[in-house]
């Protein structure tokens, strides 16, 4: 099974949009998505209804979820050995100097922040899929040698 992009999003507008730009680029991972702090834990340490999930490439991550929050999401998954090498992709509204020192200091891999109109969100779905799936080697994805 192909191992897909986990996109960590309680607003549904902003998740259909993400998800619709994802259709129209060449992304190499399928999208799953989960609506809060507890199922992105859950489903990144198989447990519950996720105990057969595969392990994501990448997770892209909400700040501001219901219940647990992003931050706190991103502290425990980079507190177990297993999951710490998972790239994090914080994406937000939030703007806060402080959120984004918080996100890197917490081991995200980067830190986008959300865009308001449908051409900057399909920009920066195209700059994502161009870097993290491209250009970038992601842990578990490496080409065989020998």
């Amino acid at each position: 099974m192909q191992r897909p992009l986990l996109l960590v999003e309680d607003t549904d507008s902003d998740a259909e949009a993400l998800l619709r730009v994802a259709r129209k680029l060449p992304l190499s991972a399928p999208v799953v998505r989960v609506r809060d702090g507890e199922s992105a834990l859950d489903y990144l340490f198989q447990r519950g209804a996720y105990v057969d999930a595969p392990r994501p490439v990448l997770v892209l991550l909400d700040l501001n979820l219901p219940g647990i929050g992003g931050q706190e999401v991103l502290a425990q998954l980079k507190a177990d050995p297993a999951l710490r090498s998972l790239p994090v992709i914080i994406f937000s509204n939030s703007t806060e100097a402080r959120d984004v020192s918080t996100a890197y200091a917490g081991g995200a891999n980067s830190y986008l922040f959300k865009p308001s109109g449908a051409t900057e969100l399909q920009e920066a779905a195209r700059a994502l899929e161009c870097f993290w799936f491209s250009a970038a080697r992601l842990p578990g994805l490496e080409e065989p040698t020998g």
